[in-house]
């Protein structure tokens, strides 16, 4: 099996934006409902739902610069 360099670059590029995003993501949520005192499932539903939407946006930029990438001749 051949690996695509420029797939394993955008995979790795994505996650590493994930994890710059949501260590302080997660802190700040984990405080504010801590502070609301709301119950550990609606922090969950929470949590589940920031991450999501988070993911997507992310997601779309980060296949979008490499996409530009890919039509620029950069791959």
């Amino acid at each position: 099996m051949k690996i695509d360099r420029y797939a394993m670059k955008e995979s790795l590029s994505d996650v590493a934006v994930g994890i710059i995003i949501a260590l302080p993501v997660s802190y700040i949520l984990l405080n504010v409902c801590n502070f609301l005192e709301v119950t550990l499932l609606t922090t969950s539903i929470i949590q589940t739902t920031v991450f999501t939407l988070i993911a997507i946006i992310r997601k779309y930029i980060v296949r979008i610069t490499f996409k530009k990438g890919e039509l620029d001749g950069n791959t």
